[in-house]
Parts: C-alpha cells; sequence; structure tokens
C-alpha cells in the first residue's frame, strides 16, 4: 500500500506539474464572467465534475449540474464546463452543439489537447498525464483507467477555487455561509 501511495503521488506530481498557469487563468476568466454555470462529465469524472459545482455554488456563483431536473436551458452569457479525459464523448459534444447554438462559451478541462472536444471549446484546461503514464507502462501496478486524470482533475480545480476566491475577496468563512445544512 505505501509503495502504492508513493507512486501514485509522485505519477499525480509529474501531470500537476505540467498544468499551465496561463490555461488555469483563462479557465478562471471564462467562470468569472459568466452569469451561469453548467456543469457536465461523464463517469467518475463527471462526479468529479459535480464537486467542482458544488465549489462554485459555495462561491455564490449560480451553477447547474448538466442532467438534474431543476437545470434551466442555457443561454448566451452562460459558461458549459466539461470535464473529459479523451475530449471524444459523442454526449458531450452533443451538450457543445446545444451551448453553442445557444451562444453559451464553453470550457474543457482534459488530458486530450487536439481532441474534437477541445478544438470546440472556448479555454482549455490540460491535464497532460502523458509523462507519468509512459513512466508507469513498464512498471509495476498504478492507478487503473483514468483515476491519474480523477485525481488531478479534483486537485487543479480546487485550485480555481482558491484563486477564485481570491479574486472575489472571499475567504473560508464566506463559503461555509453556503455550505448545506441539510447534513
Amino acid at each position: 500500500m505505501k509503495r502504492l501511495a508513493r507512486e501514485a503521488l509522485e505519477d499525480l506530481k509529474r501531470v500537476l506539474e505540467r498544468v499551465s498557469s496561463r490555461e488555469m487563468k483563462a479557465f478562471a476568466r471564462e467562470i468569472l464572467h459568466a452569469d451561469r454555470i453548467f456543469v457536465t462529465g461523464l463517469g467518475r469524472t463527471g462526479l468529479m465534475a459535480r464537486g467542482f459545482a458544488m465549489r462554485l455554488m459555495h462561491l455564490g456563483r449560480r451553477v447547474y449540474h448538466v442532467g438534474d431536473v431543476i437545470t434551466p436551458s442555457i443561454g448566451r452569457g452562460d459558461l458549459l464546463v466539461i470535464g473529459s479525459r479523451t475530449g471524444r464523448s459523442k454526449v458531450l459534444g452533443h451538450y457543445i452543439s446545444i451551448a453553442r447554438k445557444a451562444k453559451a462559451r464553453v470550457a474543457l478541462v482534459t488530458a486530450a489537447r487536439t481532441s474534437p472536444a477541445a478544438h470546440r471549446a472556448d479555454a482549455v484546461l490540460t491535464l497532460d498525464e502523458r509523462s507519468a503514464l509512459a513512466a508507469r507502462r513498464h512498471a509495476g501496478r498504478r492507478l487503473p483507467l483514468g483515476s491519474l486524470f480523477e485525481q488531478a482533475f479534483l486537485v487543479v480545480l480546487d485550485q480555481i477555487i482558491l484563486d477564485l476566491m481570491d479574486a472575489l475577496h472571499l475567504g473560508e468563512r464566506d463559503l461555509k455561509g453556503l455550505h448545506t445544512t441539510f447534513e
């Protein structure tokens, strides 16, 4: 267990060291300028995206998770945030088409900078896992499937939240004030 944890943290470190501060700033700007934010992703990445949506709500942003029954229609001035490791999902491509037709903007978090979704997005935040995956290719155990991307997604988007807190002059107390009381 300890060896796997060390290796997983090394892999995560490799991914995080390659994240572009320019891309992070552009991604944060999209969020700051959006009237409303619609967040989506599929599978485990979708679960990470829901966590990010919750943090945006804690910042006082009007945020919705695509697919929830209370999600309104997207429109001009809104932002669709997509998490997709491969950027190739036909479902997410369809969501981009809906956002584009409504004149909304699109921000993507992906491991695939040249994917179809990345070509259609206004802002792309790349979590490049290639060096970590290459280092593990001939090694022993590694995290299964897209776990490395999902963990990097969570860490990087928490950093985006911290950056947004600074830009909005919010502290942890402000976020706690919007935290659910149903727990």
